[in-house]
């Protein structure tokens, strides 16, 4: 599924993976834009006793961010569906407008709060974005009246999400290569490593491509042509020294996240180290469903459909190695200089390993003191640029800011490390 800013109408629109434009969608979002309001659902008190509740959807006036927050919340949910219909033949993006109650709500508890641990905030801008929609289509007489809401016991759990914030948000390089030897294949172990060694987003890595490509005039290397370069080299009977240790990838922003949580961000450099891009190959080599999609990572060979895989298979293949690696770490079977993996851990955590090892790098090259770093200094600017953070001329802004909080924890980590080798 792709999006794209339309000239004509002035807003986000939403295509399948053929390039056609999804019509009810599309008039939903054009809407939004053109009168700047959605509908509001409100049930009618009456003292009469029947069995059906009065309703009626009210006009309210939306912000700029709050469309904006409307359309990614949209697009999430569709990309929910094409992942869901795989394992299901009742429902589909035609008629996704008709989909029951029990679905969308499932969406809500089961999927973004039980599965991927959304906090409240999160909720509540999925719930008011999906109910927006399903407003709109009844408004239009295109489905009937939905309720949609958070069920009293997913409340706690969602509010339990919130506090998974407090966990220490660093994995040392021994335990993320600890979930990578707990992949149940190669597609999850690269997917892993892309954020623990590249700092990748979990959607980010839908943005792997094999085949060259071109932006604009420029045209940039896609995996084959890496792969093929890895094949030169060993041919050529090349010293380990002089072969490529680091392979320059431009990931474009169109599969990033952008600004306040919408899609479109910053394209960026990434730089992928050898041993991982070998990963990345074998994948291709032995695992890779045979396929005319151009994206490297795709769904499982037993999938209905195989497509690229989708921005939430980050989080699904951290969560499979995360519950293998805590069940030995119950179990006693890892060693005790491994800081513990809990439950509130999710893929972004690697991605801020990734960063937090980068800006302690860098901040021993300069030989500068913690306590004195500025956001204007480079340890922060190179971060913010390695992870597709916007600068604007401002420095670095306050999301990389986060990092130097993570360098105790990447210390303390280590210093426990030595311990344990001493004793």
């Amino acid at each position: 599924m792709y999006h794209f800013r339309s000239e004509k109408y002035k807003t986000m629109m939403i295509c399948d993976f053929d390039g056609i434009p999804l019509v009810l969608p599309n008039l939903y979002l054009y809407s939004l834009k053109k009168n700047k309001s959605a509908y509001k659902l409100a049930w009618i008190d009456s003292s009469e006793k029947r069995r059906i509740k009065g309703a009626e959807l009210n006009k309210v006036m939306l912000s700029d961010s709050k469309i904006e927050d409307c359309f990614y919340e949209l697009r999430k949910f569709l990309l929910w569906i094409k992942t869901y219909l795989e394992k299901t033949h009742s429902i589909s993006l035609e008629n996704h407008h008709n989909l029951p109650e029990e679905i969308l709500n499932y969406y809500i508890n089961d999927f973004l709060i039980g599965e991927r641990n959304s906090s409240e905030k999160m909720v509540e801008k999925a719930v008011n974005g999906l109910r927006y929609y399903y407003n709109y289509l009844a408004f239009v007489g295109l489905t009937n009246l939905k309720e949609i809401n958070v069920k009293s016991d997913y409340k706690a759990l969602a509010r339990d999400n919130t506090k998974r914030r407090n966990v220490v948000q660093y994995l040392s390089p021994r335990m993320r290569a600890e979930l990578y030897a707990n992949a149940n294949n190669l597609r999850t172990e690269c997917t892993l490593r892309a954020g623990g060694e590249c700092g990748l987003r979990t959607m980010e890595n839908m943005g792997f491509l094999l085949s060259d490509f071109k932006v604009g005039n420029t045209t940039y290397s896609g995996m084959k042509s890496f792969f093929d370069l890895i094949d030169t080299e060993e041919r050529l009977n090349l010293r380990e020294k002089e072969k490529t240790q680091k392979f320059d990838y431009w990931l474009q922003g169109k599969y990033s996240k952008g600004r306040r949580g919408g899609i479109g961000g910053k394209s960026r450099w990434i730089y992928i180290p050898r041993d991982v891009m070998l990963r990345f190959k074998l994948y291709n080599e032995i695992e890779r469903p045979e396929s005319l999609e151009d994206s490297l990572f795709l769904t499982d060979p037993q999938s209905r459909v195989i497509h690229g895989i989708q921005e939430y298979q980050g989080t699904r293949d951290f969560k499979a190695a995360r519950n293998l690696v805590i069940e030995k770490q119950q179990l006693g079977l890892l060693p005790d200089y491994l800081h513990l993996l809990e439950e509130k851990h999710t893929y972004h955590i690697l991605r801020h390993s990734f960063g937090t090892d980068k800006f302690h790098d860098a901040v021993d090259e300069d030989g500068l003191d913690l306590e004195n770093i500025t956001h204007m200094c480079r340890p922060y600017l190179l971060v913010a640029e390695l992870l597709g953070h916007e600068t604007e001329g401002l420095g670095a802004p306050t999301t990389t800011r986060k990092y130097i909080r993570s360098v105790k924890s990447k210390l303390d980590q280590e210093q426990s490390y030595l311990r344990c080798s001493n004793d």
